[in-house]
């Protein structure tokens, strides 16, 4: 398609196109590589053995990422055994301290339950003094 410059009108502006048949203006194909000559047996030897000594180090990679895997696993299941042993003794001895505390509270309320005990037996022994003395003291006045 073609045009010419905007011509003039009462209304605005006008082009007039031109169509024409489609030209071939595009890029054409860049040439495949050379192929490559047939390579000799020392070539082909020495593709092999780099290929060998890829294979190898990325086998080499792969056993070292297992390796640094395998110690990280290992180093996660030791902190988490150590945690559940500071729980584990935490949780004793906190059991411990509350075990204690209520052998101490058992204790002193037996003594005080031995001292109500005694009080009552000392305050019931002046009781019968007192009543035993009291008849004594009527059959006098008698």
């Amino acid at each position: 398609m073609s045009g010419e410059g905007p011509k003039e009108s009462t209304g605005g502006l006008a082009y007039e196109v031109i169509l024409k048949p489609a030209t071939k203006e595009s890029n054409p194909r860049l040439p495949s590589p050379p192929k490559e000559k047939l390579t000799s047996h020392e070539e082909l030897v020495k593709k092999l053995q780099q290929a060998e000594e890829r294979r190898q180090s990325l086998e080499l990679q792969k056993k070292e990422q297992i390796e640094k895997d395998r110690i990280k696993a290992q180093e996660a299941r030791k902190k988490v055994l150590e945690e559940e042993e500071r729980f584990a003794k935490e949780t004793d001895a906190k059991l411990q301290q509350d075990l204690e505390e209520k052998e101490a509270k058992r204790k002193a309320r037996l003594e005080t339950l031995k001292n109500r005990l005694s009080d009552h037996d000392r305050h019931a022994e002046k009781v019968r003094e007192r009543k035993q003395n009291v008849p004594a003291a009527e059959d006098k006045s008698q």
